[in-house]
């Protein structure tokens, strides 16, 4: 399998001496950022708990994540900051990736006020409200020493985009668009400690810019709706450990990250500037990689989400400073997977995996419409293919199966309940290249 760490182990102590200064290696890696930022910035679409994007890396979704921060590719850097120095030799190495995501999402108003929902013309579907999305992620390192390596890694860690068919359904006064783009780059640092164990930590910059509306009480064609941006900071860490050449074990950290959005917030007949506060969580992941064989490995992942931080979307006029408040009081998240790789004698190593989502939204009245979370199972399955000692593609394909949910909420500023039912699937297929240079 490429790009395995007892390889690169063994290449590290040579190779230090290569150009370090060559124009087209610049150029090359500067292009996969580019690209890899302005893939994510086109569509977003959140396919893990709350509104998290877990298709960071297509090697890790073709085991569903089990095994993510046990640093077997540089894209563990996103759940591990030390994955850096177990994974990566000499000279510098890229690992890119893109992932094509089709969900599905449509939302049924069953009742109005206790009452069977006779919404009219406009109906009480609301079409599919989940458009197809791409998200890119690229990672790099470099060796500065032979046991410290720099990295940085380019990922939107959250984001949705969710707009219904049938823009006036009964359910448009709940809400009608929804968007969050994130991009976040984290520079990171990591060092073996001792033979076989690493640690690592780095930063977080990262931009938001979000939109959300809903149908005007002046009517169900008009809208309120907010749109603003913000930087916010934080921090990434993780140590792995290797007992053996055939154990890997991996804890990363993820801080939580607060923004204020700031933009404008617009009535129908009127906008005044405005702020909206969306508090994002901590992540912890652990993971172990065990081999049972000189070409065979099982994996598996544990992750928690501090999604009890998301108490509330609140959004705040400068001119009229009472907030337009969407209740959330989301429980926190948990991921489960497990998975399994076999090398094949040609170069290919075939892997599979599967993994059960808990989400943090765990009762109706907690269920935003824009925001179509709940409990999921993911089967997934993935190849590598090594084309040359210094080039591996990737390729992984996820069905996700999310578990028909309800909601139970009123209008803002209204008393009355809309009650239904959310059903809703995804499919993902991804695509990586690790390259060394």
């Amino acid at each position: 399998m490429a790009f395995q760490a007892n390889q690169h182990r063994c290449n590290r102590s040579t190779g230090l001496s290569r150009n370090r200064s060559n124009n087209l290696r610049t150029v090359s890696l500067a292009a996969m950022i580019v690209v890899t930022a302005q893939a994510s910035a086109r569509f977003e679409e959140a396919v893990a708990g709350g509104f998290a994007i877990r298709e960071q890396s297509a090697m890790s979704q073709g085991t569903s994540f089990a095994g993510s921060a046990a640093g077997d590719s540089l894209s563990s850097m996103f759940w591990n900051a030390a994955a850096a120095s177990a994974v990566s030799g000499p000279g510098i190495n890229v690992d890119s990736n893109y992932s094509v995501i089709s969900p599905f999402a449509e939302v049924t108003v069953d009742t109005i006020g206790g009452n069977s929902a006779t919404p009219g013309f406009f109906g009480a579907e609301s079409g599919d409200i989940a458009p197809p999305a791409i998200v890119g992620a690229t990672y790099a390192s470099y060796q500065l020493s032979d046991k410290m390596f720099v990295g940085i890694s380019l990922n939107s860690p959250f984001g949705l985009t969710t707009k219904p068919q049938n823009l006036n359904y009964a359910g448009n006064v709940l809400g009608r668009t929804s968007k969050l783009l994130t991009l976040n780059a984290s520079p990171t640092i990591s060092y073996e400690l001792f033979p076989g164990f690493f640690v690592g930590a780095g930063a977080q910059v990262q931009y938001a810019d979000g939109k959300f509306s809903f149908a005007s009480d002046l009517g169900p064609t008009q809208s309120t709706t907010f749109e603003g941006d913000d930087f916010a900071f934080g921090g990434t860490a993780g140590i792995l450990w290797k007992p053996s050449p055939a154990t890997s074990i991996g804890l990363g950290y993820r801080s939580q990250l607060s923004h204020t959005l700031d933009g404008d917030f617009t009535t129908p007949g009127a906008t005044q500037s405005g702020e909206a506060d969306v508090d994002l969580p901590d992540i912890v992941t652990l993971s172990m990689r065990q081999s049972l064989a000189p070409n065979m490995r099982v994996m598996g992942t544990v992750e928690w989400s501090n999604w009890s931080r998301f108490e509330e979307l609140a959004v705040t006029g400068v001119v009229s400073p009472d907030p337009i408040v969407i209740e959330a009081n989301w429980d926190d998240g948990w991921f489960f997977s497990l998975g399994a790789e076999y090398d094949m004698p040609d170069g290919i190593t075939w892997r599979a995996g599967v993994a059960y989502e808990i989400s943090p939204v765990d009762a109706p009245e907690k269920r935003i419409l824009g925001i179509p979370d709940s409990d999921r199972i993911w089967l997934s399955a993935g190849a590598s293919f090594q084309l040359m000692p210094s080039t591996t593609v990737d390729l992984a394909y996820t069905h996700i199966f999310l578990e028909n949910s309800e909601f139970s909420r009123s209008p803002i500023g209204s008393t009355t309940e809309f009650a239904g039912s959310i059903e809703a699937h995804t499919d993902i297929i991804s695509l990586g290249l690790k390259t060394r240079w």
